[in-house]
């Protein structure tokens, strides 16, 4: 499985505490399409097919806690 980079890993870290694409966007100052594509990739180096799939992964994985 490919490696996640170090911003889809705080994208991942956000998008499992419940933020929004708006509100990631807002936190790290970029063009919402590009938050949309940093989770399109974290979707596909993690295998999965949506946000709350993802979010377990992390939790999972200690990516992310509650």
């Amino acid at each position: 499985m490919p490696e996640l980079t170090d911003r889809e890993r705080f994208v991942l870290q956000q998008m499992a505490t419940g933020q929004s694409n708006q509100e990631i966007r807002v936190t790290l100052r970029i063009a919402e399409s590009t938050v949309k594509t940093h989770v399109n990739s974290i979707l596909s180096k993690l295998g999965v097919g949506d946000r709350t799939q993802a979010a377990i992964v992390a939790l999972k994985r200690g990516i992310a806690k509650l």
